[in-house]
């Protein structure tokens, strides 16, 4: 099995321990790569929590259990643009690839376009940072909750 090209690279993430209150004292953003989470994760790309189809981050959020049962210990979801304007959506580990390294060492990356992928994929990972499995989907087309739960059953089992 192979790494997960781009493991380490760094990401963004908003900080859950950031508030109002504390803003002088505690940044905003936190830089994680996919290795700084452990156990078996799933990663889940989308070209920005902006826009094509935000209801698939809403879906996620809604079953993150049901992702978790099917084999991951942490639920990954890597997008391309702006994550500041959704405040996170609920989702735990969302993170921004605002430099597109990530995308362009998975070839997700919209060449001559600086914030959106080319492809949603799903990326299946072991404890030890291999690659189990990926399913790549078209850009404007909404995955399924089946879809994606099959997919981590398929990488984990």
């Amino acid at each position: 099995m192979a790494t997960l090209p781009g493991i380490d690279e760094k990401l963004i993430r908003l900080n859950p321990d950031w508030t109002v209150e504390n803003a002088g004292s505690t940044p905003l953003e936190q830089n994680l790569s996919i290795s700084d989470f452990k156990g078996k994760r799933l990663v889940i790309t989308l070209p920005g929590a902006g826009g094509f189809c935000n209801k698939e981050l809403d879906m996620i959020k809604e079953n993150m259990k049901r992702l978790k049962d099917a084999g991951a210990d942490e639920v990954i979801v890597v997008v391309g643009s702006d994550i500041l304007t959704n405040a996170g959506r609920g989702l735990p580990n969302l993170l921004q690839d605002p430099d597109l390294a990530f995308a362009k060492a998975n070839k997700l990356n919209l060449e001559g376009v600086r914030s959106r992928y080319l492809n949603r994929a799903i990326l299946a990972v072991d404890a030890d940072g291999n690659q189990l499995g990926r399913e790549d989907a078209p850009l404007l087309g909404c995955r399924t909750i089946d879809g994606l739960v099959a997919a981590a059953q398929k990488a984990f089992a």
